[in-house]
């Protein structure tokens, strides 16, 4: 019997050491598969972040390429008629090219009355009056051309006026005054824009 016994306690150890390793075992084997699906789940969320972290720098470069339009396009085309700053630019031209400016007239184009659909862009005309040389005259002209709002000049009218000629009787450019009438439209958003 003493082999039957030494049989069944180490039948009897067997048991336990495998139930001691079943127990200590399951534990880590099921925190290794919460661990694992974890793992699974953050490398999930990672690639859908990724793909939301590319979609929304797109986004924002797409909104700051439309912010620096709509920029351009309020330079180019204000939202108000705003004559102050219109005519403080046009006097900045003036010192620029060294001309002067004598009289400035402002017309408003409006719509026709009666009309059903009335356009969104509003339209100035104006008539400057100045004297400078040729050259003053042109970088006026040219000034005027490239400025950031949108102009369309009509119509130039010169009389010159021969200033008085040097020793040899010779008048150049810049001795020569010209009297310049420019007539010009600039355009303006006339639209309500309703902020909420």
């Amino acid at each position: 019997m003493k082999t039957s016994y030494r049989i069944a306690i180490i039948i009897i150890l067997i048991l336990s050491i495998i139930g001691v390793f079943v127990l200590l075992i399951m534990p880590l084997a099921k925190g290794n598969t919460d661990l694992t699906l974890k793992i699974a789940e953050n490398n999930k969320n990672k690639i859908e972040f990724e793909r939301n972290i590319k979609a929304y720098t797109e986004i924002k470069s797409r909104y700051y390429i439309l912010n620096a339009r709509l920029d351009k396009y309020n330079t180019q085309l204000p939202f108000s008629v705003n004559i102050p700053v219109l005519t403080e630019q046009i006097y900045e031209i003036e010192k620029y090219s060294g001309i002067k400016i004598s009289s400035i007239n402002f017309q408003d184009i409006a719509s026709p009355i009666g009309t059903v659909l009335q356009s969104p862009i509003g339209s100035i005309n104006i008539k400057l009056i100045m004297t400078g040389s040729y050259y003053q005259t042109l970088i006026f002209l040219n000034t005027l051309e490239i400025m950031p709002r949108l102009v369309k000049i009509g119509s130039i009218s010169i009389n010159s006026n021969l200033a008085e000629g040097n020793d040899t009787g010779e008048n150049n450019l810049n001795q020569i005054m010209l009297a310049t009438s420019v007539s010009f439209s600039v355009y303006y958003d006339k639209t309500e824009y309703k902020t909420n």
